[in-house]
């Protein structure tokens, strides 16, 4: 194992901050409030999650998402329609508005151009092995959890 685990630790957690902050000050600027850009990003990708696999997606509690939703709708960026699941329960599809999936947009292109300005100076290869071994390093933390981290995110 490389001697240089802590320094790993360190950049990652550099990098997650400093790609968070670059786009945190622009989301707020949008009126977003903290997690809304996570759901909104989300739903851009694909609409009609269930309330609850909503927030196993997002990594949040079911009680958080709950109020993160309540306050999406009111700001009319989301709706919510009722839906029949097993056993008859009835349950809510989440989806985006208009002004929903404009802001999903802004929010997924200022996370493109952070992206690109991280990677910028580096050539087409450096940033596909960055990836790769960043891919990596997940898979090899995901194999001590007995399933990607979004299962184990699910069962928590």
């Amino acid at each position: 194992m490389p001697e240089n685990t802590d320094q790993f630790f360190r950049e990652m957690l550099s990098l997650y901050y400093a790609h968070r902050s670059y786009n945190t000050r622009y989301y707020a600027s949008l009126g977003l409030s903290s997690g809304q850009p996570k759901v909104l990003n989300v739903l851009f990708e694909e609409e009609g999650y269930l309330q609850k696999d909503l927030a196993a997606r997002c990594r949040v509690e079911p009680a958080t998402m709950t109020s993160l939703l309540s306050k999406m709708e009111k700001q009319n960026m989301i709706k919510k329609e009722t839906v029949y699941v097993s056993g008859g329960k009835r349950a809510y599809a989440i989806y985006l508005t208009d002004h929903g999936r404009k802001l999903a947009h802004q929010v997924s292109e200022k996370a493109a151009q952070a992206d690109r300005i991280a990677l910028a100076g580096m050539t087409s290869e450096e940033s596909e092995k960055l990836i790769s071994l960043m891919r990596k390093a997940r898979t090899n933390i995901e194999k001590e959890l007995d399933g990607t981290w979004e299962e184990h995110w699910k069962s928590l």
